[in-house]
């Protein structure tokens, strides 16, 4: 007989995502720290249980988190049921031949990811830079009277984990354009929007996750004709990191290809307040690729935070021409401040009719050292 819930008591075997698992409730006399090490949350409740039967050794660990984040919570689902109402979920990977589980993806309810590396060194690899999930845009829309803003960032509603069959995760995530409030200028505010993530199995030295996103306008939308001439009203994906000086850091260079060659540019506290890079090139387009690296281990206050590489695969919809990388550092002390946006910018037209739609598609890779240059 199937169950409909879990055990308090370890009284019998429930499946769950592929998996068999005897559980206890914490409070039980049954449970067992020792050997009930895998939480399940379900139903409202919390359980603490153990792997029986012949089911695959457990590769991941998906675990809500608290957050003190102004955006609402969204609804997780691991494989197709319910798991919580959270602001904040980490996805641990185990490293092979052990029972470790480091953290390599967290996933905010604004729509921040951040990645690193499958390695579990002693102290932890730190996260740093965060990819935000897009498109952002600087423009004036239906509803919203006064001059451009920046709508910059998701708030996302639903986020959908299942176990693939080859070993990856599946990661569904939508922000819609409803139950919002007036005032809010997050994305969703004006565009329906969602993504398909592959989160490969991570190597020690890297992490990769694939994105697939699509958006679909829900107002009209006029993109900011200044915006757009500094190549920053239209942003097809952004990095938030941070950048203070030689020592304080998280990132320190940003690399990519032209079409007339490599373009390097190394962060400095004298490029505060600039758009860069000051002459600013499109990727090549046979080699979409830009890298916010970090070539040192030092930079402080966390140390070997990791390198991202964005590779475009397809760019699809109203917005045209080259897709070109821009920066900017603003001002700011606080080593918990995120004070380095990098973007890539590609132009929009002149008007985003109601039902404009576009597709997104890139990889996103986590190092611990910086890849070879593009």
């Amino acid at each position: 007989m199937a169950h409909a819930c879990l055990s308090d008591h370890h009284t019998y075997v429930w499946r769950y995502g592929g998996r068999s698992y005897s559980c206890a409730a914490p409070a039980a006399r049954e449970y067992d720290p020792a050997r009930d090490t895998v939480r399940i949350r379900y139903g409202g409740r919390t359980y603490f249980c153990r792997l029986v039967g012949s089911a695959a050794p457990e590769r991941w660990r998906v675990q809500p988190l608290a957050a003190s984040i102004p955006e609402h919570p969204f609804q997780l689902t691991l494989d197709r049921k319910p798991l919580a109402s959270t602001r904040l979920v980490a996805i641990a990977a185990r490293v092979r031949a052990t029972a470790r589980f480091p953290q390599v993806l967290v996933i905010a309810a604004s729509g921040y990811l951040r990645l690193k590396a499958g390695a579990d060194p002693r102290p932890p690899l730190p996260f740093g830079q965060s990819l935000v999930l897009g498109p952002a845009i600087f423009a004036t829309a239906t509803s919203f009277a006064g001059p451009a803003r920046l709508f910059f960032h998701p708030q996302l509603q639903r986020v959908e984990i299942a176990h693939a069959r080859d070993g990856s995760l599946h990661i569904h995530i939508e922000a819609l354009d409803r139950d919002l409030a007036a005032s809010s200028t997050v994305t969703n505010q004006i565009m329906n929007l969602r993504w398909n993530l592959v989160l490969h199995r991570p190597s020690s030295g890297q992490t990769r996750l694939d994105v697939h996103g699509s958006y679909t306008f829900t107002k009209r939308v006029v993109p900011d004709p200044a915006r757009t001439a500094e190549l920053q009203s239209f942003r097809l994906v952004q990095i938030s990191s941070m950048y203070i000086d030689p020592q304080r850091h998280d990132v320190n260079a940003i690399r990519y290809r032209a079409t007339a060659g490599p373009v390097s540019l190394a962060l400095s506290p004298a490029l505060t307040g600039m758009l860069l890079p000051m002459s600013p090139a499109a990727l090549a387009p046979g080699r979409r690729v830009l890298d916010i690296v970090h070539t040192d281990d030092v930079g402080l206050p966390n140390g070997n935070t990791p390198s991202y590489r964005i590779a475009f695969a397809t760019v699809q919809g109203p917005a045209s021409g080259p897709l070109t990388p821009r920066a900017f550092i603003t001002p700011s002390q606080d080593l918990n401040d995120d004070n380095l946006g990098v973007w890539v910018h590609q132009r929009p037209p002149a008007v985003f009719p109601r039902g404009a739609h576009g597709v997104i598609a890139y990889t996103a890779l986590a190092t611990t050292n910086p890849l070879r240059r593009p």
